[in-house]
């Protein structure tokens, strides 16, 4: 039976197991045995060392719940696995009151309580889970009537990780020994909808609130995102798109009438990543959080600071010299800590026109060869002001858009919230650019129930770069392009046919509304065949 399993093909095209997901997986090993351990969000270091591995085949992360599908085919391809122990962090960020119920956690507990549904859905997780058509749901239901969840967050929910851990151990040395349940088997993958050509490159997106910027952004990479891996010798294809830049004009507003994200968000799930993001406070089990970078970013060397903020190379220091320099710095023994966030406050407070205002998470002595495990994804941070308001841009090296996008939007307008109430202004427009945005394979199915759902044809007939007044006199075609607020004329153009009327105004607006532009040409067009046949042009309003 051992030979068998490691004869099979994965998803990679290479012979053995785990079939799925495999370079995500921290510990496997083919041998009888019967326990797999999900330590769901906590750090595999804490977890990995401090587990016996004699009856252990596989440990791993479990983030969200569309995990299930790559769960159930790596079980069917080793079905000596029997006993499935969950422990470990629950969330991405908890709230205080727990009320944060889709989770990958509660998506597992739902699983082995219920099965699947009539559609091959998990019920609660309907827009989150999509099983793959090619694994029979007869083989589904065999993996739940033959692998024991052992969940020891509900058995132990008292107890510190190092106590769930030594029960873990203790389990797996005493639970009973068990044979394959099943034949080891592989399936094929459902295929995706091909995307559309385009150039390459980042592809901009305008929205009103963050749900509604978000609808756009999906439509636009399952669109036309390029078929791409993750990493290496890995499964996870994608669709991508380089620098995906996202514009969301009230990123303020978190009203949740409109709520199409997979998992659906909660005001607590919100308010408790944007509690985390503001904190500097790195919790148990993490590796890093953007809250814990950004607001206690470490320097190895204190005494070179003191330095720095006292040096006489300093005495014309653009704010000058005094203690306000080094005020967000937390001096310790060995390293210090700064608080990037109040730091920018601070400068925005002496100039708020200051293009300086930057902070980062990236710490380049840990990210040699770029190959750390724990790497962050937001790495860059600017405010500015202009008009008035305060703006703020971010960047994210890579970006999970379906299901970490969203929680990243509601935490960075938090942050851009707090900056303008420190320094008196208002928010303005929350840009986010994300250097390698991402659909996983996983997502599809999901991704295309909610864009069947979401998307619709937007009735907002204003174009911010501008209105076109269309005319004709004296058999000539004539179009004013106005200012969307103050109706001040902006621009003339002027010829005797649609198409030279079109050429002067692409050569000088080389950006319109798509829908706007498909108007434009319209009305051009009847404006031209009104001259040819001697009628009045009224223009369609």
């Amino acid at each position: 039976m051992l030979e068998k399993i490691k004869s099979l093909t994965s998803s990679t095209g290479e012979k053995g197991w785990p079939v799925a997901v495999k370079d995500r997986v921290a510990y496997h090993e083919i041998k009888e045995a019967n326990c797999a351990v999900t330590f769901l969000w906590t750090i595999r270091d804490d977890i990995i060392p401090n587990l016996d591995k004699e009856n252990l085949v596989i440990a791993t992360n479990f983030y969200t719940p569309a995990g299930i599908t790559g769960m159930i085919r790596n079980i069917l391809g080793n079905p000596y696995i029997n006993y499935i122990i969950l422990l470990g962090e629950e969330y991405a960020s908890k709230s205080k009151d727990d009320k944060i119920q889709l989770t990958s956690a509660n998506a597992l507990r739902t699983f082995f309580k219920e099965g699947i549904n009539e559609n091959r859905q998990i019920s609660g997780f309907e827009t989150s889970v999509h099983l793959d058509e090619n694994i029979p749901t007869e083989l589904i239901n065999k993996v739940r009537e033959n692998v024991k969840l052992i969940d020891l967050n509900t058995e132990m929910p008292n107890t510190t990780l190092n106590e769930k851990i030594q029960r873990a151990n203790e389990l797996m040395k005493t639970l009973e020994k068990k044979q394959c349940f099943t034949e080891p088997q592989t399936f094929d993958f459902e295929k995706s909808k091909e995307s559309l050509p385009y150039e390459g490159g980042p592809i901009i997106v305008h929205g009103s609130t963050i749900a509604d910027s978000w609808i756009k952004m999906i439509h636009n990479i399952y669109k036309y995102g390029r078929k791409n891996l993750m990493n290496a010798d890995t499964d996870r294809w994608v669709k991508e798109i380089n620098n995906m830049t996202v514009v969301i004009h009230d990123p303020q507003n978190e009203d949740l009438t409109l709520n199409p994200f997979l998992v659906p968000l909660t005001k607590e799930k919100i308010q408790a990543y944007q509690e985390e993001i503001k904190s500097s406070i790195l919790p148990e089990g993490k590796a890093y959080t953007y809250g814990n970078k950004l607001r206690a970013f470490t320097y190895p060397a204190p005494n070179e600071i003191k330095k720095l903020v006292n040096s006489e190379e300093y005495k014309d220091f653009e704010f000058g010299k005094g203690p306000h320099l080094d005020q967000n710095v937390n001096y310790k023994e060995n390293l210090v800590e700064i608080d990037q966030i109040k730091d920018v406050i601070e400068v925005l407070k002496r100039d708020p026109y200051s293009k300086a205002c930057v902070a980062i998470t990236w710490h380049t002595q840990d990210e040699l060869m770029r190959k750390h495990k724990s790497s962050p994804c937001l790495v860059f941070i600017q405010a500015m002001i202009q008009d008035e308001k305060l703006n703020l841009t971010i960047f994210f090296r890579s970006h999970d858009m379906t299901q970490g996008w969203p929680e990243n939007a509601f935490g960075c307008a938090a942050i851009q919230k707090e900056i303008a109430e420190a320094i008196g202004y208002k928010t303005g427009i929350l840009i986010i650019m994300s250097g390698s945005a991402q659909i996983y394979n996983h997502y599809y199915q999901q991704v295309e129930d909610m864009l069947a759902k979401y998307w619709k044809k937007d009735e907002n007939y204003n174009d911010p770069r501008g209105n076109f007044i269309i005319e004709t006199k004296d058999s000539q075609i004539k179009v004013k392009l106005t200012h969307p607020q103050t109706h001040i004329e902006l621009e003339e153009f002027s010829g005797t046919t649609a198409l030279e009327v079109l050429d002067k105004i692409s050569l000088s607006s080389t950006i319109i509304n798509t829908r706007h532009a498909i108007y434009l040409g319209t009305e051009l067009q009847k404006a031209e065949l009104s001259i040819k046949n001697n009628q009045a042009y009224t223009q369609d309003n």
